[in-house]
């Protein structure tokens, strides 16, 4: 089976920054040789990207279905759902973006991002590990 997401993103505007999913989407990962969903019905922000690095990291573009699975992946339902620690949720995050072509450095650059926020945020939290 080859890699990459299935279908396209399809979403509805809920207002603000607030959209709902409305249709499965489907990445095959070839890295870890399965199917992942981020589930119709969940609702995301897409890329929550700091306002400071914006100017090189658009919210919209090419990395948008790797970062609403990642949203969903990083919530208890989507790690429980699609059985991913946080590492494999970025992992799959970079994978999504490799495939759907983003610039190799952009791509590095949001990767470094949320394993960075990932590490910031389990320092803080007694009892989970960050794996």
């Amino acid at each position: 089976m080859k890699a990459g997401f299935k279908n396209l993103l399809v979403l509805k505007h809920l207002g603000g920054k607030t959209f709902r999913v409305t249709q499965d989407l489907v990445f095959y990962s070839a890295k870890y040789d399965r199917e992942f969903v981020a589930p119709a019905g969940m609702e995301t922000d897409l890329a929550s990207i700091p306002s400071i690095a914006q100017s090189f990291c658009n919210v919209l573009g090419r990395n948008i279905r790797s970062a609403v699975l990642h949203d969903w992946n990083c919530t208890p339902e989507g790690k429980k759902a699609n059985k991913v620690t946080q590492r494999v949720t970025d992992n799959l995050f970079l994978e999504g973006m490799k495939l759907d072509e983003v610039r190799f450095g952009k791509a590095r650059i949001m990767y470094a991002g949320v394993r960075g926020f990932q590490r910031i945020k389990y320092a803080f939290k007694r009892g989970e590990s960050y794996g």
